[in-house]
């Protein structure tokens, strides 16, 4: 028996996405690429990243609004006062599982990720509720964010 080999076993069961986990405040890594929304600069057509979920489409009902987590805030944010204000810190030592340091969530801007995309993500459990409030609050009070979009995910 291989203790190694059940360690990474039972992690990868643990990281499952599954629909139950998919809820508002769940933290998912998944792939996103420009098709998604995603602004790329670097050349790359897809990159990993960490996303909050906050609600799902009431229209078409398969896709997850989510705000995402970023080592450095958005770089909007450097010349607008709105996107500045829709910028949400996490701390590090809050979720020291997954986070290396202090990080934002990008409140200014709501990408529609597919069920099937969080599926083949990582879960890696969810916000305490103090976050979620804090990252709730700038969703329903961001001008950056249109009031159709906001009641398409449920926000408002």
């Amino acid at each position: 028996m291989d203790l190694r080999k059940l360690q990474q076993d039972y992690l990868a069961e643990q990281r499952k996405v599954t629909k139950e986990k998919i809820k508002k405040g769940s933290l998912i890594r998944t792939v996103l690429s420009q098709q998604d929304g995603l602004n790329l600069t670097d050349g790359r057509k897809e990159k990993p990243k960490l996303i909050v979920i906050v609600g799902h489409d009431k229209i078409n009902n398969v896709y997850y609004g989510t705000v995402l987590v970023n080592t450095k805030m958005n770089p909007r944010s450097a010349y607008s006062k709105e996107y500045l204000q829709a910028q949400y810190l996490l701390k590090q030592k809050d979720y020291p599982d997954f986070l290396s340091y202090n990080s934002y969530t990008d409140c200014g801007v709501l990408f529609p990720v597919p069920l099937e995309k969080l599926l083949l993500g990582e879960y890696y459990g969810e916000l305490k509720e103090s976050d979620i409030k804090g990252i709730f609050e700038i969703l329903i009070n961001t001008d950056t964010i249109s009031k159709k979009v906001k009641k398409r995910f449920g926000l408002i």
